[in-house]
């Protein structure tokens, strides 16, 4: 099977554009059993505050830009071709750093889990003062 643009669900969100290249609501478009794909957009200055996936893994593959990372109260900063991994129910961060904007892929399993695909505790400590 081959995806093209157009078969791309495009999601604008406040610290950018979320484009899924499969997705749990919209099986239609892309029949995959068990991997969500994402790849974000984060403008500068702009990030995905601290939230977590309560069944599921993912994965982080920055494509461009310079992001800070946050892994559970752990932080570093990462450009293009590293990779994050992080396990099921721990919180993370991803900030845009740089100039430009940052392109990065996020691979999660257990597409078919019920759960919601993020759990915001950004205003919750100590993530709300962390940063």
């Amino acid at each position: 099977m081959f995806i093209t643009h157009d078969d791309i669900l495009e999601d604008a969100v406040p610290m950018g554009l979320n484009e899924f290249f499969s997705h749990h609501a919209e099986p239609h478009t892309v029949p995959a059993k068990d991997v969500v794909l994402i790849r974000a957009t984060i403008e500068s200055g702009q990030g995905h505050g601290f939230h977590y996936h309560d069944e599921r893994e993912e994965f982080l593959y920055i494509l461009e830009g310079e992001v800070e990372q946050w892994v559970g109260e752990e932080k570093k900063t990462l450009g293009a071709g590293d990779v994050v991994f992080v396990p099921p129910g721990v919180v993370h961060a991803t900030y845009n750093v740089g100039a430009g904007e940052v392109r990065l892929l996020a691979i999660f399993g257990n597409l078919q889990s019920e759960a919601e695909l993020a759990v915001d505790v950004s205003q919750q400590e100590p993530w709300c003062s962390i940063r």
